[in-house]
C-alpha cells in the first residue's frame, strides 16, 4: 500500500494544536489567582493620642494611657485625638470597611449620662506630646506642655502653630462633619464601635495622600450638658488601646497584566503556526 505522508502529518498537526490549547490553559490557571483581587485585613493601633484639656489650656497628657473627651460635670471640655499608621496597607488597595473600637475605662464618679460623640477628621498636624499628670489627685489634668506638644491652645505648644480657636475650630482645625458616631454610655458597655462609609473614605484619602492623615478628633456632639466626659484607652493601655480594622481589596499590578497580556499572544502566534 502507498504511503500517504498527509494522512501522517494530520495527526501530528491536531496534538500540536491540542497541546497549545492546554498549555494556554495552563498558563491560565496558574496566573489568574495571582492576578484576580485578594480581600484582606489589618488591626492597628495608634500611633499617636493626646487629650486637649480646657481648665489646664497649657498642658499636655500625650503619655498618659488613657484619652479624655465629653463635657465634665464642671462643665468644663475635652477633647481626644487619635492618629494612627496606615501605610502598611498595599499602595493602590481598595478600602472596603473599616471600624474602630474604643473602650471606655472611666467614668464620672458623681453621676454620668448618655451621650453622642463623633469622630472628625483632622485637617491640620499637632504634636501627640509625652507628658502624663503632674497630681495624681488629678489625672487628667496633664503636666505643662514641652514645645511642639499639643495643648487646648496649641497644636505644637511654644512652637506654634495654635489652633484657629481654642480646642480647634470646626472646618479649619477638623472636619464639621462627623465621619462615624456612637451613643456611649458605662464601662459596662464597652468596646463601642465607630463604623461608616466614611471612615472607609478618610482612611482612603490617607492612602493616596499620606501627608494628610492627622487622625481623628473624638468630640462629644453636643458639649454643653456636663457629665458626658469620658476616659477612654489611649495607646499607653496594652489592654484598652483603640483598634483600627480595615477591610480591603488588592489589585494586580498593571505590570503583572502586561505580562499576562504578553504571554498570551506569544502563545496564540505559536498555535497558530503549528
Amino acid at each position: 500500500m502507498k504511503n500517504n505522508p498527509a494522512a501522517n502529518e494530520r495527526p501530528v498537526g491536531r496534538w500540536k494544536l491540542s497541546f497549545g490549547r492546554w498549555t494556554f490553559a495552563l498558563l491560565l490557571s496558574t496566573f489568574s489567582p495571582q492576578l484576580s483581587t485578594r480581600a484582606d485585613s489589618v488591626t492597628l493601633r495608634p500611633i499617636a493620642d493626646t487629650t486637649l484639656i480646657e481648665t489646664a489650656p497649657n498642658n499636655n497628657l500625650g503619655a498618659q494611657p488613657f484619652a479624655n473627651s465629653g463635657t465634665t460635670q464642671n462643665f468644663t471640655k475635652n477633647r481626644a485625638l487619635f492618629r494612627f499608621d496606615v501605610s502598611g496597607i498595599p499602595t493602590g488597595a481598595q478600602v472596603d470597611s473599616v471600624s474602630i473600637a474604643f473602650e471606655v475605662t472611666r467614668q464620672p464618679v458623681d453621676g454620668y449620662a448618655p451621650a453622642d460623640f463623633g469622630l472628625h477628621r483632622m485637617l491640620v498636624s499637632w504634636g501627640e506630646g509625652a507628658q502624663t499628670t503632674a497630681n495624681p489627685g488629678s489625672p487628667g489634668q496633664g503636666a505643662p506642655a514641652a514645645p511642639g506638644e499639643a495643648t487646648w491652645l496649641a497644636r505644637f505648644a511654644q512652637t506654634g502653630p495654635n489652633w484657629a480657636a481654642p480646642g480647634g475650630l470646626a472646618a479649619t482645625d477638623f472636619a464639621a462633619a462627623s465621619s462615624a458616631g456612637q451613643s456611649i454610655y458605662s464601662v459596662a458597655n464597652s468596646p463601642y464601635f465607630f463604623t461608616s462609609s466614611q471612615l472607609a473614605a478618610d482612611v482612603q484619602l490617607w492612602l493616596a495622600n499620606p501627608s494628610e492623615n492627622f487622625g481623628w478628633m473624638l468630640l462629644a456632639n453636643d458639649e454643653g450638658p456636663n457629665f458626658t466626659a469620658r476616659r477612654f484607652g489611649s495607646r499607653e493601655d496594652a489592654i484598652n488601646a483603640p483598634q483600627l480594622l480595615v477591610q480591603f481589596t488588592t489589585v494586580p499590578e498593571p505590570s503583572a497584566l502586561v505580562l499576562l497580556a504578553g504571554g498570551v499572544v506569544l502563545l496564540a502566534r505559536r498555535v497558530r503556526r503549528n
